[in-house]
């Protein structure tokens, strides 16, 4: 399979994966801010070879709008009779309205989101938790989904976690874990659902590399990739040119823990980033 980290389009950070099977299958991860639409439907046309190639489904972690911008973006222009890409099914997690309480400074991206699930011509399946989903040779697993009883930075804390396993022949199998933006508590709740261990080959770095959940999760994943969706201010930790590395956020100190764990960054700025696991023993 071929995994693609979609770059950065605008300064504004974002998380967009395509995959592409060894079958021809096409899924989508999440997509980015509304404003990163263009670049997605270029990269995805670059990838397929076609101008309106069809998603075969499409996955999104939790309602922030810099993952489900691009779904939002297409719904309202095919509401405007724009033509879109095709899409056999669109998943996500089914949550209320009424989940924006948790975090009041997100409140309106829930709405925002639910109208869209409602508007989308494409087909909606809600996750559920451990459900497989089979593309021939690779299989989708839904390790953890929303839960309601966790309300600290609720919004990260409802992403689902997705299991992707490539069966390789006689290579091992390839296995690549999207955290979406977990935090803390959902990361401790994912080790507590999956006694059988979480290792993985690649994993996606929660909540663009900084601030997500804690590094014991990835000391269990144990990857030789790290994928971060992380633009230059935030991987060098600086908004103030004059004072580097003296931001807010804890890249520095995440990008640490996976040099410590040898894993190999992967980040996509300025351009795609394209891991085949063909490349990998």
């Amino acid at each position: 399979m071929k995994i693609i980290q979609l770059r950065n389009f605008t300064p504004v950070q974002m998380t967009g994966f395509f995959i592409l099977t060894n079958e021809g299958k096409v899924i989508a991860v999440d997509g980015g801010n509304a404003s990163d639409t263009d670049g997605f439907l270029e990269a995805l046309e670059e990838y397929t070879g076609e101008k309106s190639h069809r998603i075969d489904c499409w996955f999104m972690t939790h309602p922030h709008d810099d993952h489900f911008g691009v779904f939002k973006e297409l719904t309202e222009r095919a509401g405007r009779g724009l033509e879109i890409p095709e899409c056999g099914v669109f998943c996500c997690t089914k949550q209320p309205d009424e989940f924006g309480k948790n975090e009041t400074i997100f409140a309106n991206q829930i709405v925002e989101f639910n109208a869209a699930v409602r508007n989308t011509s494409y087909p909606v399946h809600y996750f559920k938790e451990k459900e497989v989903f089979d593309f021939g040779s690779l299989t989708v697993e839904v390790l953890r989904t929303w839960d309601p009883g966790i309300t600290a930075n609720a919004f990260n804390n409802s992403s689902a976690v997705l299991k992707f396993t490539e069966k390789r022949g006689l290579k091992k199998d390839f296995v690549f874990i999207f955290l979406g933006d977990l935090g803390i508590e959902g990361g401790l709740q994912l080790i507590e659902k999956c006694p059988e261990g979480i290792k993985a080959d690649a994993v996606q770095m929660a909540h663009h590399g900084q601030n997500g959940v804690s590094r014991e999760v990835y000391e269990k994943i144990a990857p030789r990739f790290a994928f971060f969706a992380t633009p230059d201010w935030l991987w060098y930790n600086t908004i103030d040119p004059q004072k580097p590395g003296q931001g807010p956020f804890k890249t520095l100190e995440v990008r640490a823990w996976m040099e410590e764990l040898n894993a190999v960054p992967l980040r996509a700025c300025e351009k795609n980033v394209l891991l085949d696991t063909a490349w990998v023993d």
